[in-house]
C-alpha cells in the first residue's frame, strides 16, 4: 500500500476566481416539494426542511468558459497491488479515478476533460468520478475548493514500515463542524473502504446533508438495483426551472412517469430523471449496483445509516446527451450516477444533534454474475442474482468488521499533510483557544500556514487591529456568517464607530442570519455618510427579497454607469437581471450599447440582452446569439431555449429544429 502526491495532465479549464458580491440565503429556509398524494405520512416529514438556496460565507464560483486549454491538476494517489485510487485535493477530493490493477479496468466514470458547469450551489460543477456532499441541498459548498489531505499512521508496523491510511477534511462554514473521511486500501484489498466523521461539538443542533455522489458508466443494458424495489420517484415536469419538485411512491421495475418501460434501465428514460430507494433501517448494510451486459457490477455498500439510494440519469432525449456531451467530450461523456443518502430524498432535511457524533463507513468495489443476469425480464429475480453477487464481493459481515476497525483508527492524529485546504480551520481553532474553548480534534491538522488573506481580517478583529476601509469597489477578501465573530464586530464598531467596512461585514452577518431590519439600518447609515455601490447593491438585493421591486431598481440606478464599468462585472450582472425582472427592455438594450465588449461579451448580461432583443425585435442579433455555446446555463434553466422558440414562432419555423447547442432541456 501506498500514497503519494501526483499530477494529472488534462484538457479542460478551472473556474477563474469568485464573484465578491454577498448571495444571501433564501429568506423561505424550506422549499416546498409536493407529492402526488402517494407518499406515506412519515415520507413528508422535514420534506422540504432548510433546502432553500444557502451560500454564505462561501462565494459564487461562476468565472469559467468552454475555451479549454491543457491543465496540470494536482492528485493524490493511493494504492494496493488490485487497485489505484486517484483523488483530485483542489476539487473537493473528488475519487476521480478507481483503476483495477492490473488489467487497467476503470470503475468509475472517469471524465477524459475537466468541463465545469452551473450545477453546484457555488455553481461550478465537473462530472465523473465520487463527489463527497454535506451539509447543504445540492452539489458541496467544496466540490471546486481545495480541502485537506494527510497520511494518518496506525501504529502497526509491516516490514519494517508503519502502516497507514489516507485522510479527507475540513471545516464546513455553514454548519461549524468538522468532517473527516478516512480511506483505507490495506494489503490485499480488492475493494476501498471509506469511512466518514462528522462532528458537531457545539451547544446547539444544526441542519445536516449527506450524499454520496457516484458517477459510473452509462452502456446500452445498464441496470440499477439496491435492497428494496421501493422508491421515490420525481414527476419529471416538476422540474422546470421555477417549479416545485413534484415527487411519487412507486416499485420498480415500472413507475408511471415511464409507461410501458422498465426503469431500472436508465437509457430508458427519454427525460432527465431520478429515484429514491426505501431502504429499511433495519438492513444492517445497504447498497447499490450497477450491473452491465458482460456480467460486470460495480456495487457500492454502506453500515446505517447511510441507508437511502438514488438513481439519476440525464435521460436519452437530445437534451440530456447534449449535457452529457457539454460536460465531457462528445460521445464520451455518458454516465449513471448512483448516489448514498442519509434522508429519504435529497429534499428531505433533517437535524444532527448537539454535541454529537455520526459515523458510517462505505465500501466501493465489484462484483460479477453471468452475462445476462442482471437483465433478465424478471426484475426481481435478477436482483436477487444481482444482491447475491454483491454479497459473495463484500459481505455484511465484512462491512461490519471493516466498520468496527475504521471506528477504532478514526480518532488518531495526521501525520503528514499532503494538502492545504483554506484557513477557516485554523482560524476557528483559533477564535476557539482565545475564548477558552475547547479547541477543534486533535485528529485533524490545521496548520497555521494555511491562514491566508481571507482570514486576516478576521484575526484582525479577534486581535483587536482596525479594518482597512472599503472603497466599495474593491471588497472585502471574504464574509463571514458565524454569529461567534459579531462580538468582536462590535467591539470594533465601538472604538471606530464610522468604519463602513466594520458595519459592512457586520450588516452582512445579521443579515443572513435573520436580522435583515438591523442589517438595512446599517447600510442605510453607511449610504448616508458615503454612497459605496455595495451599500447600494445590498440594500436592492434586500428590496429585492422583500418584493419591492421598484426599489431594488433605484438602489442600483443610483450607482453610476462609470462605476459599473469600473467594479466587478457581478454589478453589472445583478443591475440586467433586476431590469430584466421589471420588464425594462429598452433600458437594458441601452445600457448594453454602450458597454466595452469585455462586459458585452460576458455571458450573464449577454443572455439578458438577448431577452431584451427578443421584446425588442431585435432579430439580427438573436440570430447571431442562436449559433454560440453558452457555459452559464443552469440545471433546468430553459431561458435561451424559450427565446428561440418564441423566435421560431414569430418566423413560421419548425419547433424541431432548435439547434443542437441550445438544447439543454432536462424534458
Amino acid at each position: 500500500m501506498s500514497i503519494a502526491r501526483g499530477i494529472l495532465k488534462i484538457n479542460g479549464i478551472r473556474p477563474e476566481g469568485c464573484n465578491p458580491l454577498p448571495l444571501f440565503r433564501d429568506r423561505r429556509k424550506h422549499k416546498s416539494p409536493k407529492s402526488n398524494g402517494t407518499m406515506l405520512p412519515e415520507e413528508l416529514e422535514h420534506f422540504g426542511y432548510e433546502s432553500a438556496f444557502r451560500v454564505l460565507p462561501y462565494k459564487m464560483q461562476d468565472r469559467y468558459t468552454r475555451v479549454k486549454a491543457d491543465l496540470s491538476l494536482s492528485t493524490i494517489v493511493l494504492e494496493n497491488e488490485h487497485l489505484r485510487a486517484e483523488f483530485l485535493p483542489e476539487f473537493g477530493g473528488r475519487l476521480y479515478s478507481l483503476q483495477e490493477k492490473p488489467s487497467g479496468r476503470e470503475l468509475l466514470f472517469r471524465n477524459p476533460v475537466m468541463q465545469p458547469a452551473n450545477l453546484a450551489i457555488r455553481d461550478a460543477w465537473f462530472s465523473g468520478g465520487i463527489e463527497w456532499n454535506i451539509a447543504q441541498l445540492g452539489h458541496t459548498f467544496s466540490t471546486c475548493d481545495d480541502v485537506f489531505f494527510a497520511s494518518v499512521g496506525t501504529g502497526s508496523f509491516r516490514d519494517g514500515k508503519e502502516e497507514e491510511f489516507l485522510r479527507m477534511y475540513d471545516y464546513e462554514r455553514t454548519r461549524g463542524l468538522v468532517w473527516q473521511i478516512d480511506f483505507h486500501l490495506p494489503q490485499g484489498a480488492r475493494s476501498l473502504t471509506a469511512h466518514v466523521t462528522i462532528l458537531n461539538d457545539q451547544d446547539h443542533s444544526v441542519p445536516m446533508y449527506w450524499w454520496t455522489n457516484i458517477a459510473v458508466p452509462e452502456k446500452a443494458g445498464s441496470r440499477v438495483f439496491s435492497g428494496t424495489e421501493d422508491v421515490l420517484y420525481i414527476e419529471p415536469q416538476s422540474q422546470a426551472e421555477g417549479s416545485e419538485h413534484c415527487f411519487g411512491r412507486g416499485r420498480l421495475p415500472h413507475l408511471p412517469v415511464l409507461s410501458g418501460k422498465d426503469a431500472s434501465y436508465s437509457l430508458c428514460f427519454d427525460f432527465s430523471s431520478e429515484y429514491f430507494f426505501q431502504n429499511p433501517m433495519s438492513d444492517p448494510a445497504p447498497w447499490e449496483a450497477v450491473s452491465y451486459t458482460d456480467g460486470s457490477v460495480f456495487c457500492e455498500r454502506s453500515t446505517q445509516p447511510l441507508r437511502i439510494r438514488k438513481m439519476f440519469c440525464w435521460g436519452s432525449h437530445s437534451g440530456g446527451r447534449n449535457w452529457c456531451d457539454y460536460l465531457s467530450v462528445p460521445g464520451q461523456g455518458d454516465y449513471i450516477e448512483i448516489q448514498a443518502g442519509l434522508a429519504p430524498t435529497q429534499l428531505h432535511g433533517m437535524d444532527m444533534d448537539a454535541r454529537s457524533r455520526m459515523e458510517f463507513t462505505q465500501i466501493f468495489g465489484t462484483a460479477a454474475v453471468q452475462p445476462g443476469e442482471g437483465n433478465l425480464d424478471s426484475y426481481s429475480q435478477a436482483r436477487s442474482l444481482v444482491h447475491q453477487a454483491v454479497e459473495r464481493s463484500i459481505p455484511a459481515s465484512e462491512v461490519a468488521r471493516a466498520d468496527a476497525r475504521c471506528r477504532s483508527l478514526a480518532p488518531l492524529p495526521c501525520k503528514t499533510v499532503l494538502h492545504c485546504g483554506h484557513g477557516w480551520g485554523a482560524l476557528e481553532d483559533r477564535r476557539r483557544r482565545l475564548e477558552h474553548k475547547a479547541p477543534l480534534p486533535s485528529c485533524l491538522s490545521f496548520p497555521e500556514e494555511s491562514l491566508g488573506k481571507e482570514q486576516e481580517q478576521w484575526l484582525s478583529l479577534m486581535e483587536g487591529r482596525t479594518l482597512p476601509e472599503t472603497d466599495g469597489v474593491h471588497l472585502p477578501a471574504s464574509w463571514m456568517t458565524d454569529v461567534n465573530y459579531i462580538p468582536y464586530l462590535e467591539r470594533c464598531l465601538s472604538t471606530h464607530p464610522d468604519s463602513i467596512t466594520g458595519r459592512l461585514l457586520l450588516g452582512v452577518c445579521l443579515y443572513e442570519n435573520g436580522s435583515y431590519g438591523d442589517a438595512v439600518s446599517l447600510w442605510e447609515e453607511c449610504l448616508l455618510q458615503k454612497p459605496l455601490p455595495i451599500l447600494h447593491r445590498n440594500l436592492a438585493y434586500a428590496a429585492n427579497q422583500e418584493g419591492n421591486l421598484r426599489k431594488a431598481v433605484r438602489h442600483m440606478e443610483q450607482i453610476p454607469f462609470d462605476t459599473y464599468l469600473d467594479a466587478d462585472r457581478a454589478y453589472l450582472q445583478e443591475y440586467f437581471q433586476l431590469l430584466s425582472k421589471d420588464g425594462q427592455w429598452d433600458t437594458i438594450d441601452s445600457l448594453y450599447r454602450r458597454l466595452p465588449v469585455h462586459l458585452k461579451e460576458d455571458e450573464r448580461i449577454y443572455l439578458l440582452e438577448c431577452e431584451a432583443a427578443l421584446h425588442l425585435e431585435d432579430w439580427v442579433f438573436l440570430e447571431k446569439a442562436f449559433q454560440k455555446e453558452y457555459a452559464s446555463i443552469r440545471e433546468g434553466e430553459t431561458k435561451i431555449t424559450d427565446i428561440w422558440f418564441a423566435y421560431a414562432r414569430a418566423h413560421h419555423i419548425d419547433s424541431s429544429k432548435l439547434p443542437k447547442n441550445l438544447d439543454l432541456r432536462m424534458f
